[in-house]
């Protein structure tokens, strides 16, 4: 925009100049602008050294390379980030999406290329899609400012053959029966460590909800429990630490608890001396203790092998999982919008895809009434 004319706050008349120099994160216009010259020569000097400065500022763009432009998008991107997020997304540049690509220039960046550093990336390991992904969305913060002239991403698609050799088995959850196997083997261990196991298998709560629950979340009168807090943790600079988060998603909620979870926590409570229900070094247990337990459980000789592939978040899997079973075992239709509530899903899809495997008892009374026939 060439130099325009104005009056300042004396009713003086001055010159303004200001020039378009790309867009923010969030797409919106960069305009620089000054104003306060006296003369129209003044600004018209002042407008072609702004204009030189954005030139020089666009030659130095297109030396740019990956890591310098992570050094500019990574602190802008994660203003609002949990410390969960950021200590993840943290680890998956400097440990992957940067080895690869951190001398690149971003200029450079073409779609094959793009193309075939993702398919690598899905090969390499079963997280290499999401490493795309984060990748995807800081190149975008570069055409979006008009670091690069086009989104080379645009071009660019999703790989469909990808890594599944971690991929979690799929029996990583119980069904009724193995439940109240797994639960009769707590019950003769400590008091907390059968309380937790109960209440976690009982309530679906995610581990992080569990562990930051207070006592005065518990409601024995009205037989609830209040979700409204979660432990996360942030290992960044080299360090581990917790930290007290909102629920996931916004998940905070109240589940109704069955008579006998409630009366193995108000045992458990007699000894628990603490505010918090599973107290530790740092107010709050540690994540790795429920994980130990379970390990301790698994390496027993005298526990069932068709117990030992259950995990921490395949407790969860199973409360969801045997709601749906005893639903579908007692004729009823599973209660699908009460199961996301309960489990804190942000969407019905999310119960319907995660938590709907058909268990063992389920594909028996399919099996009966074929047998039977349909009439």
């Amino acid at each position: 925009m060439k130099p325009t004319k104005y009056k300042n706050s004396k009713g003086e008349p001055r010159w303004m100049i200001q020039a378009y120099f790309g867009r923010d994160i969030h797409g919106k216009r960069i305009m620089k602008k000054r104003k306060g010259y006296k003369t129209q020569r003044e600004a018209i000097i002042a407008y072609a050294q702004l204009l030189e400065e954005r030139d020089n500022q666009s030659l130095s763009n297109k030396n740019m390379t990956v890591k310098e432009l992570y050094d500019v998008w990574f602190p802008i991107y994660s203003k609002g980030l949990e410390p969960s997020t950021i200590s993840k997304v943290t680890s998956y540049f400097k440990n992957h999406i940067l080895s690869d690509t951190k001398r690149l220039k971003v200029s450079e960046l073409t779609p094959p290329l793009l193309q075939t550093t993702l398919n690598n990336w899905a090969l390499e390991a079963k997280s290499g899609v999401v490493w795309g992904r984060y990748f995807k969305k800081m190149i975008t913060y570069a055409f979006f400012n008009d670091l690069i002239p086009s989104n080379p991403f645009d071009k660019v698609t999703t790989p469909k053959v990808i890594n599944n050799s971690r991929e979690r088995k799929i029996d990583v959850f119980l069904n009724s029966e193995q439940l109240h196997r797994f639960l009769k083997y707590w019950e003769n261990k400590r008091i907390i460590q059968y309380a937790y196991f109960r209440l976690i298998s009982y309530s679906g709560m995610r581990r992080g909800e569990i562990l930051a629950l207070e006592w005065s979340d518990i409601d024995f009168d009205k037989k609830t429990v209040s979700i409204n807090k979660a432990i996360g943790l942030d290992y960044r600079n080299g360090t581990t630490k917790q930290y007290v988060k909102e629920p996931k998603a916004n998940s905070g909620r109240k589940l109704h608890l069955d008579s006998t979870t409630l009366g193995v926590l108000k045992k458990y409570k007699q000894e628990c001396e603490e505010d918090v229900l599973w107290p530790g070094i740092h107010k709050y247990m540690d994540f790795n203790v429920p994980e130990r337990w379970l390990q301790k459980f698994k390496n027993d000789p005298e526990v069932d092998d068709d117990l030992k592939n259950v995990t921490l978040h395949g407790l969860r899997h199973t409360h969801a999982t045997v709601i749906f079973e005893q639903a579908a075992i007692n004729g009823k239709a599973a209660p699908l919008k009460a199961v996301q509530k309960r489990m804190g899903h942000a969407t019905i899809e999310m119960t319907l895809n995660i938590y709907t495997h058909v268990t063992d008892n389920e594909n028996n009374l399919v099996d009966e009434l074929i047998e039977k026939g349909f009439s």
